[in-house]
């Protein structure tokens, strides 16, 4: 992953909130929601937090499940941490 696409999807407040929130453990999108409003004081709409999630997904910091018992999808760290090299200018899910 290119450095730029990491930086761009960390430059948003709320994205890293959301990634607080998930390292607590998978959650489904309205489970992230309501803990989201729950833990900051910045209440966001609904909407707004499923289409970070899609974001912090399609950048692979996420990822989705689909929960046949629940009939749900959760969402849980892709990795903890992210390792960048600056000499190549890429990143990559470390452990």
């Amino acid at each position: 992953m290119e450095i730029e696409e990491v930086a761009k999807a960390l430059s948003s407040a709320t994205r890293l909130r959301i990634l607080k929130v998930l390292a607590d453990g998978e959650a489904s999108a309205v489970h992230v929601y309501k803990s989201y409003n729950e833990r900051f004081a910045e209440r966001k709409e609904r909407a707004t937090i499923y289409r970070e999630l899609e974001v912090l997904f399609k950048c692979n910091f996420l990822v989705k499940t689909y929960k046949e018992e629940s009939k749900e999808i959760v969402y849980r760290l892709a990795a903890r941490s992210i390792n960048l090299d600056l000499v190549q200018q890429t990143a990559y899910a470390g452990p």
